[in-house]
């Protein structure tokens, strides 16, 4: 039977129930895993203070993966790779996506720094809501002239931001798009993914690609899912999802995560020095 060395966890939909919670059966078990020697990452689109607050609720202290492989931070909170888009492509798409979707919300994520247009708009309260973050309001042109942008988040209407993302693909092939949610689409630097942030951990701690068990409930967990040695889409993730993975365990309401874990084998990675 397969031992694995690191554990992927993305967050909303999957390690998060409905409430936002972590079951005590989850956390127990993620805690044993750490007293173990086995690396348990949170993987997330979130900003690094959104992932920390679920990092505190579990009760675990690996490395952290934020906005969707852009940014990984180690267990010190250091930087340990970034990838941001260029200033220019960030502000020409907003400004496309303004123009041409008024009805999507686009705001802009760099370093720990949530920078919006309007903080009283519903889709950005509604966003500090579930994140507990709290947004500033400031213009894009002039952030990008002292910070990279990490990500940008688009929140509208389904049809809307499906729209957007098919003729931004098409207008902007150095940003890369992917869905975390049916009203959520993630605009990154091209060529950045959860996937390629777990391949640099998985260099850093010496595990095979065997080795690796990843969890996720939707579109920007499908490349994770395919390459990890264990790909574990949860009762409620779309059917996509749970055909490109290896199991498909419960939904995040009924401890999911927990009943997966469980049932596997785990041993230290061979190198860790995070």
């Amino acid at each position: 039977m397969q031992a694995y060395s690191m554990v992927f966890l993305d967050l909303d939909g999957t390690l998060l129930d409905s409430r936002l919670q972590v079951s005590e059966n989850t956390k127990a078990l993620l805690g044993r895993l750490e007293k173990q020697g086995v690396p348990v990452v949170l993987c997330s689109a979130r900003s690094p203070e959104g992932v920390e607050l679920v990092s505190k609720q579990a009760g675990v202290w690996g490395p952290i993966i934020c906005y969707s492989g852009a940014l990984t931070l180690n267990r010190e909170r250091g930087i340990l790779a970034e990838a941001g888009m260029k200033a220019e492509a960030a502000v020409a798409f907003k400004r496309f996506a303004k123009e041409n979707f008024p009805q999507v919300t686009v705001s802009a994520y760099l370093y720990n720094v949530w920078l919006v247009d309007d903080e009283k708009d519903p889709a950005i309260r509604r966003e500090a809501e579930i994140t507990q973050c709290q947004p500033l309001e400031g213009t894009l042109e002039k952030a990008v002239q002292a910070s990279h942008v990490h990500k940008l988040l688009c929140i509208g209407p389904q049809r809307q931001v499906k729209l957007l993302q098919e003729q931004g693909a098409a207008q902007f092939p150095e940003l890369e798009f992917v869905h975390s949610g049916a009203t959520y689409l993630e605009v990154l630097a091209a060529g950045v993914s959860k996937c390629s942030a777990v391949q640099g951990l998985q260099a850093v701690y010496g595990a095979s690609r065997e080795e690796i068990a990843a969890f996720g409930d939707y579109f920007a967990d499908l490349e994770m899912l395919r390459y990890a040695g264990m790909g574990v889409a949860m009762g409620n993730a779309p059917d996509a999802v749970k055909k490109a993975a290896d199991f498909v365990t419960a939904t995040n309401d009924q401890e999911g995560v927990y009943l997966a874990l469980k049932n596997m084998r785990f041993a230290p990675p061979h190198m860790d020095n995070l």
